[in-house]
């Protein structure tokens, strides 16, 4: 049996209280770093990461992260170790477990970082998989609460998120996010994409706990109407190459750009998970429009995000 809470799985897993709290720690090193202050929490300590998709923003992140923390990441080459393939997945989490003292995980399929976590001793925290994002949840909850002034407007309504494109991993998380925060979230697809069943009544319990709504669309000017915050991400994920002309020909309709921002509120922000494919699911004006764009915002959050998530995982030393 998996203590999932000793993990970061799912977001689903964890408490809203420990996602609010995992957030405030983000901000808190955030500042620290600006203030040019370290935290040494993790000194001595070691993290194994392992990738099976492309990162720039994850590797970096951790890795940096790990450093300002006081520790060291060993990045693993998913060719070298041959995880399942080589080896068992069970072997590779008992050796790593008596390496290092956390396992980074980015993957096609979430049962591979179930297996880690069943089978190490240590905290395995999941990178993305193709069912969940659950680490660019807590960069994009900071970036709400720095950016946005929290999960509320001034008239203590919840805020919507409208996720223009398809329902997708990081839609899952957002969604799960919404459920435990008290937002909001509103899909806008082409018909066929939507989230899976399960995910949608996963969240129902939280969405209903808050009074908060799940809406899906298939129309995106309907979906912008009232707001708060556009979000995209690439409409064909990592490992879908092959569907790329079939998706694109569904989802043309649903690009965020100038037409469809005027059609949401004044204040309404945008964001993107990144890399961005400019002039498909996103144009250069809105990503260049940076008094709108909370991109690179989110992007940043992404260190501190990190950063606390392997402070609420990990042990420091006696």
């Amino acid at each position: 049996m998996i203590d999932r809470n000793k993990h970061f799985l799912r977001l689903m897993d964890w408490s809203e209280e420990k996602i609010l709290e995992t957030v405030e720690i983000a901000s808190r090193l955030k500042a620290e770093v600006h203030a040019g202050k370290v935290s040494d929490r993790l000194h001595g300590q070691n993290i194994a990461m392992f990738f099976e998709k492309p990162s720039l923003r994850t590797i970096t992140t951790f890795q940096v992260g790990m450093n300002q923390l006081g520790g060291h990441a060993v990045l693993l080459a998913p060719d070298s170790i041959g995880l399942g393939k080589r080896e068992s997945v069970k072997d590779v989490a008992r050796c790593l477990s008596r390496w290092v003292n956390a396992i980074v995980v980015r993957c096609f399929k979430q049962q591979l970082v179930e297996e880690l976590a069943e089978f190490g001793s240590v905290p395995v925290v999941n990178a993305l998989t193709d069912d969940c994002h659950p680490c660019q949840a807590i960069a994009f909850a900071q970036m709400i609460c720095e950016n946005l002034g929290g999960f509320k407007n001034a008239d203590g309504k919840p805020k919507t998120v409208a996720f223009i494109g398809d329902g997708n991993n990081v839609a899952n998380s957002f969604l799960a996010l919404a459920s435990k925060v008290g937002m909001n979230f509103t899909l806008a697809c082409p018909k066929g994409f939507e989230q899976p069943k399960d995910v949608v009544e996963e969240a129902a319990a939280g969405l209903k706990k808050h009074g908060c709504q799940y809406r899906v669309f298939n129309d995106p000017k309907e979906a912008v109407k009232d707001a708060d915050i556009l979000y995209s991400d690439v409409w064909v994920s990592m490992g879908q190459e092959g569907e790329k002309a079939e998706k694109q020909s569904h989802f043309l309709p649903f690009q965020i750009n100038d037409e469809l921002l005027k059609l949401a509120p004044a204040h309404c922000k945008v964001s993107h998970c990144l890399p961005a494919h400019r002039g498909e699911e996103i144009t250069d004006s809105v990503m260049d429009n940076l008094d709108v764009n909370m991109s690179f915002e989110e992007a940043e959050n992404r260190l501190h995000a990190h950063k606390a998530v392997l402070w609420q995982v990990m042990e420091p030393f006696a």
